[in-house]
């Protein structure tokens, strides 16, 4: 994704509000996935983090001096030994200079390289004992157009903006830390002190501002008291307007506060900004709780395209409902609970990104809901790779929009279908309510929770959903056994790839010739099924594969004769593909009258007696089906007019 000027900010922040819906998650993937590729081939040699201790609370005093792009920072942090230890580390990038390391008001020995900071206890560390740290560090982050850490302008009077992106191994790009978003921090604070000119925004809520009269300097002081993880906590500072709001809801107090640029503060932003609310209402009744009402929900604007989830203050490069709906929808799915590795990103923006689809579907419709789905589906069709993430190296993979997002939406939205919809929001609810609730988990965790919640043995399906490739090509072809039995046959193409097949649940309606329909379903767990549906009120008409669109799929249907007919010869239709006149040659086939239906089945013609050719001129272009029929047998045949 390109790096957005604050011209084209400001045009996409005024006009773009009604974009396709998509476009919340296409934002967080480009943007996120330019963050990883400056990022990763540096920051990888620290991840995953000392495992040797558990961070308990982080304390980051920062004061940024904008003329030289310097941070002058003092991180003091607490945590746990998870062994017998005399020695510890952290990730920070060797570009900053440590000046002293301090615990108990002593100096410590220490060292740095290859972007890690090696500290020498003073006295050992029994398993569990609690110690901390202070560490004294100043210099220059690393600087690019999408970075960690970056200092930019904005409007017409070039204001100055500071930010912090540090998704996903951005952190030691301006603290030291441990660098493993499975560490979920207990608590955070985080003071900035910058010219007074700048509003400094972290996590949680602000406890108070410092007007430092010496130097003209004001210092910001926000306190997160919830579990966080490390490329969560964030600042970002500006001249911004606030914009503040309250949602009473459920028992519930929440406080908004937008950090808007002056200079785009629309009164068509302020609509835009005016959904907040409502979105978090309709998710506070979807997944639960907001997880830090007694915190604040907001926004704080930097100069990038899409946004960070950062924890009770997402960072946003525009705003549209989609964006809004997307970054809000990670407070539960990526900052409540945090994808243990980053394989298991599926957790984080796979349900962020079909939350938007969740919510087009409240607020505009079932058909809006398909439509966003429907290029999720398309995009998804394109991935050679599984969901879980095979290597969390590759920029081109963890945030892929077509696989980690698009893919990752179908997959909830196949799952929904599986479960239905009481067991898929009761799984997504008692998600969020399990142990995994302020700490981490893997994709195998959710699929727990969702397997007791539903009582449903779940694995397959995610053996070839998160951990396969590909999709299914069903091809399917019925004949009625009698006016109120059907035999069915679903077959599947033979995959190259894992798994070979599928096994899914599949819904078909039964068109019938009393103008009723009837909606079943069967369980394809083999390469090729065959069922029986009896007790019908009417023959059938036609039969519709997957009529409310909960595959991911490609299918066709094929015709096929009754069991007591499988011996009786083939019938030839040419040419095919056809504009005029079609050739039917029976080869014996007892047959009785002739229909053509389209691919939806319905009839366009029907022919009473049986005819060697059939005039096809006046169909409009496209794939059609032969039914030629007797009183025991049917046969199918797909024939394309062009």
């Amino acid at each position: 994704m390109k790096h957005f000027s604050i011209l084209t900010l400001f045009l996409i922040v005024s006009t773009r509000v009604a974009l396709a819906q998509e476009t919340g998650g296409e934002w967080c993937a480009h943007n996120k996935a330019e963050r990883f590729k400056k990022a990763s081939s540096n920051a990888r040699i620290a991840y995953p983090g000392d495992q040797s201790i558990d961070v308990k609370y982080h304390f980051l005093n920062l004061k940024i001096t904008p003329e030289t792009k310097t941070i002058n920072g003092i991180v003091r942090t607490y945590f746990t030994a998870n062994q017998n230890l005399n020695a510890v580390f952290f990730d920070l990038k060797s570009s900053f200079k440590v000046d002293s390391v301090v615990r108990n008001s002593k100096k410590l020995a220490f060292t740095q390289g290859n972007n890690k900071l090696n500290i020498t206890l003073d006295k050992a560390l029994a398993k569990d004992e609690l110690a901390n740290v202070t560490i004294y560090y100043v210099g220059v982050p690393p600087t690019s157009n999408f970075g960690s850490f970056e200092f930019g302008i904005h409007g017409a009077q070039k204001a100055p903006a500071i930010w912090s992106l540090s998704e996903p191994y951005g952190a030691p790009d301006w603290w030291p830390c441990k660098d493993d978003p499975s560490d979920k921090i207990d608590s955070s604070t985080v003071w900035i002190t910058l010219p007074s000119f700048y509003t400094s925004v972290s996590n949680g809520r602000l406890v108070g501002t410092l007007k430092n009269l010496d130097n003209n300097t004001s210092t910001y002081q926000w306190k997160n008291k919830h579990p966080i993880s490390h490329y969560l906590i964030s600042i970002a500072c500006s001249n911004y307007t606030l914009i503040q709001d309250l949602l009473e809801y459920k028992g519930d107090s929440i406080p908004i506060e937008h950090y808007i640029y002056p200079e785009v503060l629309t009164s068509n932003l302020q609509t835009t900004l005016a959904e907040t609310k409502p979105l978090l209402a309709f998710f506070t009744d979807l997944f639960g709780s907001y997880p830090f009402h007694d915190e604040k929900y907001g926004h704080a604007m930097c100069n990038f395209g899409g946004g960070m989830e950062h924890q009770t203050v997402s960072s946003m490069g525009g705003f549209t409902e989609s964006l809004i709906a997307h970054e809000m929808a990670h407070q539960w799915f990526g900052d409540k609970i945090t994808c243990k590795t980053w394989s298991d990103i599926f957790v984080n923006e796979a349900f962020a990104s079909y939350s938007e689809a969740l919510y087009d579907e409240f607020k505009y419709g079932k058909a809006r809901y398909q439509n966003t789905l429907n290029g999720h589906f398309n995009r998804a069709k394109t991935t050679k790779e599984p969901v879980y993430i095979s290597d969390p190296t590759n920029e081109n993979l963890i945030f892929n929009y077509a696989l980690t997002y698009g893919k990752g939406a179908v997959v909830l939205h196949m799952l929904r279908g599986v479960l239905g919809d009481a067991d898929f929001f009761n799984s997504l609810k008692a998600y969020q309510e399990s142990e995994f609730a302020y700490k981490s988990a893997t994709i195998d965790d959710f699929r727990n929770i969702a397997e007791k919640t539903s009582k449903k043995n779940l694995k397959y399906f995610f053996d070839e959903w998160i951990y396969g490739t590909s999709y299914p090509r069903f091809q399917y072809g019925w004949t009625s056994l009698s006016k109120t039995s059907l035999k069915l046959n679903i077959s599947q193409q033979k995959l190259t790839t894992s798994p070979e097949f599928f096994k899914m649940p599949v819904e078909l309606t039964l068109k019938l010739k009393n103008n009723t329909d009837t909606t079943v379903k069967v369980f394809v767990d083999k390469i090729s099924s065959d069922f029986e549906i009896s007790g019908l009120k009417a023959e059938v008409n036609s039969v519709v594969f997957d009529p409310n669109n909960l595959i991911l799929k490609d299918v066709q249907e094929v015709g096929i004769i009754t069991s007591n007919a499988e011996n009786l010869p083939d019938v030839t239709i040419f040419p095919n593909p056809n504009a005029e006149i079609l050739k039917i040659d029976l080869k014996g086939y007892p047959a009785s009258y002739f229909e053509i239906r389209n691919s939806n089945g319905q009839l366009i013609k029907n022919f009473p007696s049986v005819q060697k050719e059939i005039n096809i001129k006046d169909l409009s272009t496209g794939k059609y089906f032969l039914i030629i029929k007797s009183d025991s047998n049917q046969k199918s045949i797909p024939f394309i007019k062009n």
